[in-house]
């Protein structure tokens, strides 16, 4: 369900999915896949790591909206109304960025 309590139960799969099934089980084996592995750590510094603010995150061209952030948005301190409701709305409506869990690069994964 989403906010409206809409149930959503039916989704439009891509082309080449000839089931529900077999789409699932060749997402499960791409993200499962060598490449995957090999490469992961380039998406968790993009996410939770050292590229996901400050010189690194402009050099990677991953930069967000300052309300994003997650230390940017404290509603409690707006005192205007208006100001906390726009705020909200934009968190509401665009998400947050996760916290940042790491402030180096994150490690290759070993071969397997």
């Amino acid at each position: 369900n989403n906010k409206g309590d809409a149930k959503v139960d039916d989704a439009i799969l891509p082309p080449w999915a000839m089931s529900p099934e077999h789409f699932v089980r060749t997402q499960r084996e791409a993200l499962e896949s060598e490449y995957v592995s090999q490469n992961l750590h380039h998406w968790i510094d993009l996410i939770f790591g050292y590229k996901q603010r400050g010189e690194e995150s402009i050099k990677a061209d991953n930069v967000f909206y300052y309300l994003t952030y997650e230390d940017e948005a404290d509603t409690s301190n707006i005192e205007e109304d208006h100001a906390r409701q726009s705020v909200e709305a934009q968190i509401s409506n665009f998400g947050q960025t996760p916290s940042q869990l790491f402030r180096k690069p994150h490690p290759q994964r070993a071969p397997r």
